[in-house]
């Protein structure tokens, strides 16, 4: 491959990895909407749940981008033995399980509760609580999902420029700080 492919693989490799940011932002979505002081209600709860539900496809196009162009990266350069490499690997076939549980199971159990609630009106108190699990049980996954994410452009960072374990660990274990604390609070200044 010329250097100007490579480039261009690299580049969309990149941008995939980018917008993969999605779990962060759904956990942002989620923790803003925890602030409100009212009640559930249909125009808001539609209005979440309509930017969340979709954005798997979007997630699925990006991975499907990374595998793609990591295979385009990797193939000539004999790095199938490197464990940063291999920890991305199975990063990525946990992202795609991961989604895929949120998109065909968690998502639609939601959105059995949402139907049942029409333009105006309040969930009813009875749906409520399972709504709360339904929806504890995909922030934590977002959660998870982020520092997959995250762990996976540290490895991929490793495998490009070869630096230290520990300082790999160093990376992993900030970013597991990073997710813990989008789960746990809204982050309104980023990083801080």
């Amino acid at each position: 491959m010329s250097s100007e492919v490579y480039v261009v693989v690299l580049l969309f490799h990149l941008l995939a990895m980018l917008f993969m940011a999605a779990p962060l932002y759904m956990l942002v979505i989620v923790n803003e909407r925890a602030r409100f002081t009212i009640p559930a209600s249909y125009n808001t709860d539609r209005y979440m749940e309509n930017i969340i539900k979709n954005q798997p496809a979007r997630c699925y196009a990006y991975l499907g981008v990374i595998v793609v162009t990591g295979i385009l990266l990797t193939v000539n350069k004999g790095l199938w033995t490197d464990w940063a490499l291999i920890i991305k690997l199975v990063i990525t076939a946990l992202l795609f399980i991961l989604l895929s549980y949120v998109h065909t199971t968690i998502q639609p159990k939601i959105e059995a509760i949402l139907d049942k609630v029409k333009p105006g009106e309040e969930i009813p108190a009875s749906e409520r609580p399972t709504l709360v699990k339904w929806r504890m049980r995909r922030k934590r996954l977002s959660a998870t999902c982020l520092f997959l994410v995250l762990t996976a452009l540290i490895m991929g960072l490793r495998v490009t420029l070869s630096y230290s374990p520990w300082l790999a660990l160093v990376f992993t274990v900030a970013a597991a700080l990073f997710a813990w604390r989008a789960y746990r609070v809204p982050v309104r200044l980023g990083w801080f």
